[in-house]
């Protein structure tokens, strides 16, 4: 719990004293008030003005989703106290003070060393807790391996499992004969997250099988080139079965038990770039050759090669705006018994509204039969000042309780998946969204979803 003290305590430091001390009340310092909220925000390569989740190089790591002008979707073990001590006495020693010098851990509240086990232990009995990371963490994994292994139980590829990271252009165009149904696929980029997980006992969402975005365009042509001609429907549905076969079938034999949920669809509902019922046309290959219901025929083939053990999952932005759309649209679906649940993708920002917004369409979502994983959260603040981190801490400890809270009262709230390890590493980097500083140093953010007493309740 060494760790976990001083992640805690460093964090309490930064804050200063009025993190430690009562609320404030009011709107804080350099908070805006105009943030993008949850309805933008998909996933997709390269600046989009649309607000499209695009994703950052892996020379630095990030997921950079890309500019949204239009707003955004928006264990250590138990420490004996000596650890909290001396860094208590250090602080109090360039202050002049001597008072808590003698009291160091009495002075720490007892809910704090309480929580010194990580996020990963404190949700052990509500939810596994995820991380989205990109190959650049693996390669430089001796800064961030204990915060890892500390807080997280669960890994999601940033990039490294979508099907432009799994699908082999050369291969494909070089057997032309035996693959114009059959893609080839390659695991190479994904090795590094597998051979992570499987050596650290951890879990993998699997994102994402069909997605309009990050599919290469050769994928859906006649002679896999990028100015080819679009095939057939019947050409689409054979090459869709076919990846989603290879795909799932790599895992399940290779390594069964690592996958425990597959985003077998992503953001295929969308009213301002769709059809006249709300599926996605704009810049969508899979709606341009298979049509409206691509995402239905998805979830039959997922179904048709996952494993028992794999979760089949639809996951989108903007869940709390477009319920009633998505409950639609995957009725089919789930009838048939061919999905299990719906990953809220939680690209927020501190003006949503999470404790009641938020939880509504959660807990729909869950009354309707489905399983629910919060797959993409991070919160956006436009300032870094400590009014700014202290409103965010409160809306991460709002996101944090209002999932535990609908899982003990027994909705299948089954993952919280953190997009990005900390904010120089994330897709919204200007927005300083995560948990953890450019430094790996603990934000408020990080006390909150700790439901650490220091960070106040909105």
């Amino acid at each position: 719990m060494r760790k976990g003290i001083l992640i805690i305590m460093t964090a309490m430091l930064l804050l200063g004293a009025d993190a430690c001390g009562k609320a404030e009340e009011g709107n804080e310092p350099g908070v805006s008030d105009s943030m993008g909220t949850e309805n933008i925000g998909t996933e997709n390569t390269g600046t989009q003005s649309t607000g499209t989740e695009s994703k950052g190089t892996q020379s630095t790591g990030t997921e950079s989703k890309g500019t949204q002008s239009t707003g955004t979707e928006s264990t250590g073990t138990q420490s004996t106290g000596t650890e909290s001590t001396e860094v208590l006495q250090t602080q109090e020693g360039q202050e002049g003070s001597s008072e808590m010098e003698e009291n160091s851990t009495e002075n720490v509240p007892e809910e704090n060393n309480a929580l010194a086990v990580g996020l990963a232990e404190l949700y052990k009995e509500n939810f596994s807790i995820g991380i989205a990371l990109p190959n650049y963490v693996f390669s430089h994994m001796e800064e961030y391996e204990k915060v890892i292994l500390d807080n997280f139980n669960s890994i999601t590829c940033e990039n490294e499992m979508k099907p432009d990271s799994l699908l082999d252009k050369q291969a494909s165009q070089a057997d032309l004969e035996n693959t114009y149904l059959h893609a080839a696929v390659h695991f190479d980029n994904c090795m590094p997250a597998i051979e992570f997980a499987v050596k650290h006992n951890m879990k993998i969402r699997f994102h994402t099988l069909v997605w309009y975005s990050q599919t290469p365009k050769w994928f859906f042509t006649e002679d896999y080139t990028d100015n080819g001609a679009l095939v057939s429907r019947e050409t689409m549905l054979a090459r869709m079965e076919n990846y989603i076969a290879d795909v799932l079938g790599y895992f399940k034999e290779n390594y069964p038990g690592l996958i425990y949920a597959v985003d077998v669809v992503n953001e295929a509902f969308d009213k301002g770039n769709g059809d006249e019922n709300g599926v996605r046309m704009k810049d969508n290959r899979w709606y341009d050759t298979v049509g409206a219901d691509f995402y239905y025929h998805a979830f039959v083939f997922a179904r048709k090669y996952a494993s028992q053990d794999m979760k089949l999952f639809y996951n989108d932005y903007g869940c709390m705006d477009k319920t009633e759309l998505i409950l639609g649209h995957l009725k089919q679906a789930k009838e048939e018994g061919l999905i299990d649940g719906i990953g809220m993708q939680s690209h927020l920002s501190i003006n949503d509204d999470i404790r009641f917004k938020f939880m509504l369409a959660a807990k729909e979502f869950c009354e309707q039969g489905y399983e629910v994983q919060a797959t993409e959260l991070d919160i956006g603040v436009k300032e870094s000042d400590k009014g700014a981190f202290r409103t965010q801490g409160s809306k991460y400890k709002s996101f944090f309780r209002v999932m535990r809270d609908l899982q003990e009262d027994g909705c299948p709230i089954t993952n919280i998946t953190v997009w990005g390890l900390n904010d120089a590493l994330s897709w919204r980097k200007n927005e300083f969204a995560l948990m953890f500083d450019e430094n790996m140093e603990p934000k408020p953010a990080y006390l909150g979803a700790m439901m650490d007493d220091s960070v106040w309740d909105e």
